[in-house]
């Protein structure tokens, strides 16, 4: 991106304000991506992004009062959002749970689409033990959720603003580590500088590991 394009960009941690508008973002995001689609087993378009923005909003708001939520805005128009996990950021425990209404879950949206959500947490979690053990149990960054908006892609929003957060982690001298189960986001994170340490074929869809080396 050029000088003048940056400058109209903010980056910011998500204000609360905007917590719903990124819940819809990420919701039109991800509602085609395969895990999400196999999530929701046989229901409609309309009841996956209904319980998506619904989950995704819970999600949001449990790292709301951290760095974690990363929002670029445009003109005052949400563009883009990312979560960037660092090592010192707790899990999600029960109290994050209760306080968000995620309990809720099964009785909103029946017990079935939990069962799945909790089976794919508990492999996506497997996985990136093993691959951090596999790198001797250095500890990592996290990136999850990275949307653009339609609208904003391909003009370089993403790569600029996730490279600021890179450049954060290179200041650590931190790993980055992210899951991505669509094969053109394999090619935009490589040119970021990730590699690929671990794919895995699941029944409906190949899921990516990727892993980012510091830069010093």
């Amino acid at each position: 991106m050029n000088e003048a394009a940056t400058e109209a960009l903010s980056l910011c941690t998500l204000p609360p304000e905007s917590l719903r508008e990124a819940s819809r973002l990420a919701a039109a995001a991800f509602e085609t991506s395969p895990p999400y689609v196999a999530l929701c087993g046989d229901c409609d378009r309309a009841w996956r992004l209904q319980f998506l923005q619904w989950f995704f909003e819970r999600n949001f708001r449990i790292r709301a009062a951290g760095p974690v939520n990363r929002a670029v805005f445009r003109d005052g128009r949400l563009v883009a959002f990312f979560m960037f996990v660092t090592p010192n950021v707790p899990d999600v425990g029960l109290l994050d749970m209760l306080r968000t209404g995620l309990l809720q879950a099964p009785f909103l949206f029946g017990p079935g689409v939990v069962k799945r959500l909790l089976s794919l947490k508990a492999e996506y979690e497997r996985v990136e033990q093993e691959i951090i053990a596999a790198h001797g149990n250095a500890p990592v960054c996290r990136l999850e959720r990275m949307v653009v908006h339609p609208d904003a892609q391909g003009m370089g929003i993403g790569s600029y603003a996730l490279g600021l957060a890179l450049k954060e982690a290179d200041a650590a001298g931190l790993p980055v580590l992210l899951s991505t189960q669509e094969e053109r986001n394999v090619r935009f994170y490589s040119r970021l500088g990730f590699e690929v340490v671990r794919t895995d074929s699941h029944d409906a869809y190949t899921s990516w590991a990727m892993l980012r080396q510091p830069v010093r």
